[in-house]
């Protein structure tokens, strides 16, 4: 089935053809207060009302979207919904307006612009404890109703019936996918009460820092023993094993605020062990493991030594291996990504860690630039 495109469909109507909003924050706040009914919504989205309610009403839901599977690290896999394109479009429309309207908590890392992975590890830099808690099925764990609530509450106060229309633009078979451009955003609107609730209970018990990034939360303390009332080693009588056990109050407010725990991804890091936050070392500073360099080293040796043509085919050959390892097959609309790309994306991650004037950022750097250099030449 062809799907109208909401370019072509817009220029009917006398509108400039555009991906995204014109309008300046301020603008798409005061027009996102003002919504009263489900045409004002296609108003601040700039599309035809009839266009809008056929691709969140009328289209089959099976049509709106692409599932497919992702391998996760663990050896499991992650189901992705990909929205069709005009889907897709309006998502984004609305993404940007609602990026205008919410205002992140300091304590909010994840989605929000100039802060990453990197800013999130920073405050938890140098510490004696590093509390690490994963929420499961995150994004899946935000229904319907959820989103729709969240749009009708304080401080957003919207009619009912927008709500809906609004819930109705974001969800796909009754929850947040994954996948979808106005997932993140509304995720962090959807967490904001629990945010608040534990940066109080980081101030109550005198933890240094509190963050979130997506679904990581991330506690931390300089105190000579971590607050029991956050979590605790619970020895076992059996085998003089140990279990990390969370504290009440704060398993309740997680619970309370609609999400999950993933137990099996909670660790209580001291300083004398491996702390790590989002992927990032946080020992004494923020750092990547050691693995991670030796691979980027490894990947430029292979490039040096047999050529790129020969590079790419070892890396594709062992990313097959992996795949089929993992019995996940790639959708036809998916590639393996190529080598060079993978290494200039390691080679830049070291550069934001690390930093531009990281010796051993600068030694790669300089070795990849030059490899390609070669590369261009003998082409040319």
């Amino acid at each position: 089935m062809l799907f109208p495109i909401f370019t072509d469909v817009t220029s009917q109507y006398n509108k400039k053809p555009s991906l995204f909003l014109y309008q300046n924050c301020d603008e798409l706040k005061e027009a996102f207060k003002n919504l009263t009914t489900p045409r004002d919504v296609a108003k601040i989205l700039d599309v035809p009302y009839n266009k809008l309610t056929y691709h969140i009403s009328t289209l089959p839901e099976s049509e709106r979207y692409k599932d497919f599977l992702i391998p996760k690290k663990s050896g499991k896999s992650r189901s992705i919904s990909a929205p069709c394109t005009p889907l897709k479009i309006l998502q984004r429309k609305l993404s940007q307006v609602l990026y205008s309207v919410y205002e992140p908590k300091s304590s909010v890392h994840g989605f929000v612009t100039n802060r990453s992975i990197l800013t999130n590890a920073k405050r938890h830099v140098h510490k004696r404890y590093v509390l690490n808690i994963d929420l499961k099925d995150f994004f899946h764990s935000i229904h319907f109703g959820r989103v729709q609530g969240i749009f009708m509450k304080p401080p957003y106060s919207l009619p009912k019936e927008v709500a809906v229309v609004l819930a109705k633009i974001c969800c796909y078979s009754g929850r947040l996918p994954q996948g979808a451009p106005t997932s993140p955003i509304v995720s962090n609107m959807i967490c904001a009460r629990m945010d608040s609730e534990l940066r109080k209970l980081t101030t109550e018990f005198k933890c240094t820092s509190y963050t979130r990034y997506a679904d990581d939360i991330t506690f931390s303390t300089t105190l000579s023993n971590f607050p029991v009332e956050l979590a605790y080693q619970e020895e076992s009588e059996d085998d003089n094993s140990s279990q990390l056990i969370l504290g009440e109050r704060l398993s309740s407010i997680i619970q309370s605020n609609g999400f999950a725990i993933n137990e099996n991804k909670i660790r209580l890091q001291h300083k004398s062990q491996h702390q790590e936050v989002t992927g990032i070392t946080v020992n004494q500073f923020p750092n990547v493991k050691r693995s991670f360099v030796r691979e980027i080293s490894s990947m430029l040796h292979v490039w040096d030594r047999f050529g790129l043509e020969s590079a790419e085919q070892r890396f594709r050959d062992k990313a097959a291996e992996n795949l089929e390892k993992s019995g996940y097959k790639l959708p036809p609309f998916q590639e393996i990504p190529s080598f060079k790309e993978v290494l200039r994306g390691k080679i830049n991650f070291l550069r934001m860690v690390r930093g531009k004037d990281n010796s051993i950022y600068l030694t790669y750097s300089k070795w990849f630039y030059e490899l390609s250099r070669k590369e261009y030449l003998k082409d040319d």
